[in-house]
């Protein structure tokens, strides 16, 4: 009779790890208040596997301590909770295997990040997935969780998974990986996968995905998930970006000792700062923002960093690195309870900062470098991107210009079609498709060009200028009475470009407002690179020819 099946959690820890001890938080190491036992293996057990073990039963169930006044019985009703974790050395490195809660004993700087994605990014049948969940990595901090029960492939899913920090996917192998059985694989951090209770089997199954991680490459579709490069929490880089961070976020109340030491950090361009929620919090739920320093409290009314300035207003003295652990940030509901868990403000924060050679991003408090090979290769890409910003030769958008008529994009475009016979405002004038009202575009050249024109505030608003110009060049292409009625729209308001709009779509040009010396496409967020990348990969497709335009920003 084969050994049953169970589900092993298996964390890589990291090489230098002066002893299994280390690797538990300190509460759980000897000695420790909540101390685990080390558990003496059999003659049976693989040389070197060590296990420690924890059980707990002294606390209350919330919904037995509400309802024992109805039922007197669940008065005794105790909690039981049981940690155990064994440490399996493969080949020169150790694995910890967790079981009940384990996972939370394990201190997380000896963790290797990304272990289980790295393997799953390589060995997956992409064509056989389960479940995908990933956070945009942007302001909008938008986070995705899809799961289909019946396998299928990542473009089924209709997800786009680059730009994403993708947090779990559960899959199967593919064929050419050599680890039959073992059904659906969950990847995060950690890797999961049903097999039998022989640590001798798990220990080859951990063997053959340290190899699989160490020899090939990402498949296509997942390639991002390498892109992403964890950096460790007490790594000098990771101190000085904090300092950085800190220094962008408090401005004139940061320390003196927020100044980066690293030259190459301190000399990064920070792109985003935002504030964004964990993935546990329910936003429906939630009426107030709570930040606690000590005995110090203050609220935020919204979720965006000038209510969190707001908020942080109220602490006194100056605020450095250490506060971005330190200040604990939580959500309250209309009642006053608990919406979140309280965690460090970082966790709540996305920021991104670059330079020509580096790229450093954090959310959900995790902090990575873009992978340079990744980087070269964006940047190579967008580089083929025509630039007609001479041949347009757009008006600079100065704000002094603005009037309470013309004001925002509206005005700006009024301003640029302005004594020229080569472009026609179409900014505010939207057309049906379908029961939608789309806009065409703002300006069109009498170069064929469908101009789209944004001023950058955030990668929002890019994503939706990126998005806008295919829209309206697919709605052109597939809705013939969207196409006749924009080609009557432009003859009425320049009869002489009517050929130009019966040709239409051939050019879309996505004009970007910039300031100062800003080079676009150079120095966009990465999010908006790629999204930039990735629209104009469809608008190729469709044989419209894509460009960018620079828009000088000025006071």
């Amino acid at each position: 009779m084969s050994a049953p099946k169970l589900r092993f959690n298996c964390f890589l820890l990291r090489e230098g790890l002066p002893s299994f001890e280390m690797a538990l938080r300190t509460q759980y190491r000897p000695g420790g208040q909540s101390a685990m036992t080390r558990l003496s293996p059999s003659a049976g057990a693989p040389d070197g596997c060590v296990a420690y073990f924890a059980t707990k039963s002294d606390s209350i169930p919330p919904w037995s301590r509400s309802l024992s006044p109805l039922f007197t019985a669940l008065e005794s009703v105790r909690s039981v909770s049981h940690r155990l974790v064994i440490f399996l050395p493969v080949d020169e490195r150790v694995f910890a295997v967790c079981f009940g809660y384990g996972s939370s004993s394990l201190e997380w700087s000896w963790i290797e990040p990304n272990f289980g994605l790295l393997f799953a990014s390589r060995a997956y049948n992409t064509l056989a997935l389960n479940e995908i969940r990933s956070r945009r990595i942007d302001p909008s901090a938008r986070t995705q969780s899809v799961q289909i029960p019946n396998r299928t492939g990542i473009r089924d899913f209709d997800v786009e998974l680059e730009g994403e920090f993708i947090r779990r996917v559960v899959g199967e192998l593919d064929d050419g990986c050599e680890i039959e059985g073992l059904g659906a694989v969950v990847a995060t951090d950690s890797v999961a996968f049903k097999t039998e209770t022989d640590l001798y089997e798990v220990r080859r199954v951990l063997k053959r995905m340290l190899d699989t991680v160490g020899i090939n490459d990402a498949r296509e579709e997942l390639r991002f998930i390498d892109a992403l490069e964890p950096l460790r929490s007490n790594a000098e880089v990771t101190a000085d970006l904090e300092k950085l961070l800190a220094l962008s976020l408090f401005g004139d109340r940061a320390t003196k000792q927020s100044t980066p030491t690293n030259e190459d950090v301190a000399n990064l361009d920070p792109l985003i700062l935002s504030f964004a929620p964990p993935d546990d919090l329910t936003i429906e739920n939630v009426h107030l923002i709570r930040l606690k320093r000590g005995d110090e409290i203050a609220f935020m009314q919204e979720m965006n960093i000038p209510s969190l300035l707001d908020g942080l207003s109220e602490f006194r003295g100056s605020l450095g690195r250490t506060a971005l652990k330190d200040i604990k940030v939580m959500a309250i509901d209309s009642d006053g309870n608990p919406a979140s868990q309280s965690t460090p403000l970082k966790n709540w924060l996305i920021f991104e900062a670059a330079s020509e050679d580096k790229r450093y991003l954090l959310t959900l408090g995790k902090w990575f470098a873009l992978a340079e090979s990744y980087a070269r290769q964006l940047d190579h890409d967008l580089a083929e991107i025509e630039d007609v910003t001479s041949l347009l030769n757009l008006r600079d958008w100065v704000k002094s210009e603005e009037t309470p008529e013309e004001s925002g994009e509206n005005g700006y475009n009024k301003r640029a079609a302005r004594n020229r016979d080569d472009l026609v405002v179409l900014d505010t004038d939207t057309i049906s498709s379908v029961g939608d009202q789309i806009e065409a575009c703002d300006l069109l050249h009498r170069g064929g060009h469908l101009i789209h024109v944004k001023k950058w505030s955030d990668s929002q608003t890019l994503s939706h200028l990126f998005s806008q110009g295919y829209v309206s060049a697919t709605t052109l292409t597939e809705d013939a009475d969207y196409r006749l009625a924009f080609i009557e729209k432009v003859i009425s308001l320049s009869p002489s470009f009517e050929e130009v709009a019966r040709t239409a779509p051939t050019k879309v040009t996505y004009a970007i407002a910039v300031t100062g010396t800003r080079p676009i496409p150079d120095s966009l967020p990465t999010f908006s690179k790629v999204n930039l990348r990735g629209f104009v990969r469809k608008l190729r497709r469709m044989q419209v020819h894509p460009s960018v335009a620079r828009i000088q920003m000025r006071d």
